[in-house]
């Protein structure tokens, strides 16, 4: 009995070895660069032992995915609110746990956009479902509640996301240029202080009075109203002006088109007369 606990254990070590060198060496070097044998030796493992576990590449690939993904589940997961408590310092404290978790753990993010660069098979039928996972069941419904509870009023749940996941992103993928935007060294936590205040203060500005009053009787003042400036409203205005520049240019070419009758109308006429001139002057000849 002592000896089957001791190989269980034994099994789950190597395993844990095994993923732990596989999260690194397919963040780093993606699905292709990547060397099972040098993953073998990085877990200090037989070679043989992946195929005994995982049994191909693909599926070491598959699992090591998988891994990752829990273990960022388990932390939004564990985000919540306690209505007795400071609602505004709990948001920002959950956005700086957020981040730094991500910092600490980037490698799901560096995998998954390897695979989207690549547009590979691996990206649509393992990556995107679990992607929209994430976002069905953890981003979307934790910023629902942020906006329920009030923390969040200029911003819908939605735009949210986007605005938290392109930080996220960034910091993940152009940590130099978020290092020179702010004047901080990547990964410090200064840097991670600084964005999350930043986003905070962003996402929590209070809606001025008079542009409440507006977004709340929509049968007076319409959402894409100057007075409330939303993301919708420039995108609104920005489809106008592009419908605007369409009908203009097309009516410039119609404009084109008329005079480009009109001038082959005259060249014809031109020849017409130079043939008829011509035939005239073969007669007197």
């Amino acid at each position: 009995m002592k000896s089957t606990k001791t190989a269980a254990a034994a099994d789950l070590d190597n395993r844990s070895r095994l993923l732990r060198a596989a999260t690194d060496a397919f963040a780093e070097f993606g699905y292709e660069g990547t060397s099972l044998r040098a993953i073998a030796d990085n877990a200090e493992v037989s070679f043989q032992l992946i195929a005994y576990y995982f049994g191909s590449k693909e599926e070491l690939w598959i699992e090591t995915g998988d891994y990752l993904f829990e273990r960022y589940l388990e932390t939004g997961k564990g985000l919540g609110f306690t209505p007795s408590g400071n609602l505004h310092e709990q948001f920002h404290n959950h956005l700086r746990l957020l981040l730094t978790d991500m910092l600490q753990r980037p490698q799901l993010r560096k995998i998954w956009i390897q695979e989207y660069l690549a547009d590979s098979p691996r990206y649509h039928n393992v990556i995107k479902p679990k992607i929209k996972y994430l976002y069905d069941t953890l981003s979307l419904p934790y910023f629902t509640e942020v906006v329920r509870l009030g923390i969040v009023e200029k911003f819908t749940p939605n735009e949210i996301s986007l605005l938290w996941s392109g930080v996220v992103q960034n910091n993940v993928v152009f940590p130099y240029y978020v290092e020179l935007s702010l004047d901080a060294t990547a990964g410090s936590a200064k840097l991670v202080e600084d964005q999350v205040d930043l986003v905070f203060a962003l996402l929590t500005e209070k809606i001025p009075p008079e542009t409440e009053a507006v977004i709340a009787a929509p049968a007076v003042a319409p959402r894409n109203v100057v007075t409330a400036p939303r993301p919708d409203n420039v995108v609104q205005v920005w489809k106008d002006s592009k419908t605007g520049t369409e009908q203009s240019r097309l009516k410039q070419i119609e404009n084109e088109n008329l005079h480009l009758k009109q001038l082959v109308g005259s060249l014809s006429l031109e020849k017409k007369l130079l043939l008829d001139r011509l035939t005239e002057l073969q007669k007197n000849t």
